[in-house]
């Protein structure tokens, strides 16, 4: 076979966007530096919602890989956040960062929300972020190669 006569090269894949991470946090802020690491990283896109309307305009406008819930947010708040996930993202994955005592309703469990409690070890959040997107799939299939 001469070369003229080779089947020609697939071009290479485009590299996958780095998955959106989408942060609801009242202030739209990280004053603890909770979300340091998170944004620190290239492996995936940090936003900030303000406001539950904020994050709905997110999750509307653009693929969301994953919702985090900041400590600021309320029970109420949250049970919000998760009926607008269902009504425009069904099935996208949820974090919910909690104080040590405050309150988690059951059925947050029943709706698959993760849930942290805080004080957070170092890289606990940005090791939990890489097993709920790991166990959530990725495009190809493959495991997710970290950082």
């Amino acid at each position: 076979m001469t070369q003229r006569d080779r089947p020609a090269a697939a071009p290479p894949a485009a590299p996958a966007a780095a998955p959106a991470l989408l942060v609801v946090a009242p202030g739209g802020a990280d004053p603890d530096g909770l979300f340091r690491e998170l944004a620190a990283r290239q492996d995936y896109q940090l936003g900030y919602g303000a406001t539950l309307a904020s994050a709905e305009e997110d999750l509307r406008a653009r693929p969301v890989a994953l919702l985090i819930a900041s400590p600021g947010v309320s029970v109420a708040d949250v049970g919000r956040l998760l009926a607008s996930r269902d009504r425009l993202r069904p099935g996208i994955p949820v974090l919910v960062i909690r104080y040590r005592q405050a309150e988690e309703p059951p059925a947050w469990a029943r709706k698959g929300v993760g849930v942290l409690r805080c004080p957070l070890l170092p890289e606990a959040l940005s090791r939990s972020v890489d097993v709920v997107l790991g166990l959530a799939g990725t495009a190809d299939g493959g495991p997710r190669s970290g950082r």
